[in-house]
């Protein structure tokens, strides 16, 4: 029987035609897939793409209906912070579901995680099927669909010294997100409680340019959370973030972990890419 995908929007509007919607839907279709889209996915509601309401209703609605089998968000952007008070942990946690999303639903990949127990995957949101009728490139999705436990391939191929800042193993549960999100998080009780000897891995969009990134690594850094890990590694900076002159990721990465002796690796196919690696929420990695 094919696996049904729920599809909703619990961030920002879903713009049809430039997210490639219908050619999404039917990649899904190819790769076996039935796809449903909750009854708000198109709604549009300003800076949200539906009040609060109507979008937890439809997150819910996922969870709690037997005809679906995973949960995804369509995109990410922007609000979805203001569900996290009302959303119901205890119905989603009666109704084990997988749920995919990145960017935004950071929010919810983390606390679906914390507080109600499923598997969360960073990774494929309902546009990525919009960018190719080239199934391959999907194959990451359909592996983690098929064993949330596997450990994602985040460098396919061998490492190249340029992807290592500081050499040495990445070995445990891996906890992490967007980078920017991460952050607006902090004193809040939604904020990311990452276990010791976790391996933290972050991203973000072109939106956060160099000194953003240096700013909100130094956040982090000040809550303690490096003391924590066993290793950090960064998903593809976008070409079109911008830096300083006489700055660069690379010097913002030896600044702010100047210090510190655990394995840091960056360029790792995740995060705002056509085609990045999903990783579940707390499955292991052993990279070196």
């Amino acid at each position: 029987m094919k696996k049904n995908i729920y599809v909703c929007t619990p961030s920002a509007p879903f713009d049809r035609k430039s997210l490639n919607m219908d050619f999404a839907i039917n990649n899904l279709n190819k790769l076996g897939f039935e796809v449903t889209l909750s009854r708000h996915a198109l709604d549009n509601y300003g800076n949200t793409s539906a009040s609060i309401q109507d979008r937890l209703d439809d997150l819910h609605e996922g969870f709690s209906n037997d005809r679906y089998d995973i949960v995804m968000a369509s995109r990410g952007g922007w609000n979805s912070n203001e569900l996290l008070p009302h959303i119901d942990y205890d119905l989603i946690k009666k109704n084990r579901k997988p749920f995919f999303g990145m960017s935004d639903m950071t929010t919810l990949c983390v606390n679906l995680y914390q507080r109600s127990g499923i598997q969360t995957v960073y990774g494929h949101l309902l546009l990525h099927f919009g960018f190719t009728d080239d199934l391959k490139k999907y194959q990451s999705f359909i592996d983690v669909v098929n064993n949330p436990n596997l450990a994602p391939k985040i460098f396919p191929n061998k490492i190249a010294d340029r992807n290592i800042i500081h050499g040495g193993t990445l070995k445990g549960p891996l906890f992490g997100g967007n980078l920017a999100v991460l952050c607006w998080l902090i004193g809040t009780d939604y904020a990311l409680d990452i276990p010791r000897g976790a391996v933290l891995f972050l991203e973000d969009d072109e939106e956060t340019n160099g000194y953003y990134w240096q700013m909100y690594l130094n956040h982090l850094k000040q809550t303690g959370i490096f003391e924590k890990v066993n290793g950090i590694v960064f998903g593809s900076v976008l070409p079109e973030t911008l830096f300083q002159s006489g700055s660069s990721f690379n010097e913002i990465i030896k600044t702010v972990f100047a210090g510190y002796d655990f394995p840091i690796y960056i360029g790792a196919e995740f995060g705002h890419i056509q085609y990045p690696v999903p990783i579940p929420i707390g499955t292991e990695i052993f990279l070196r």
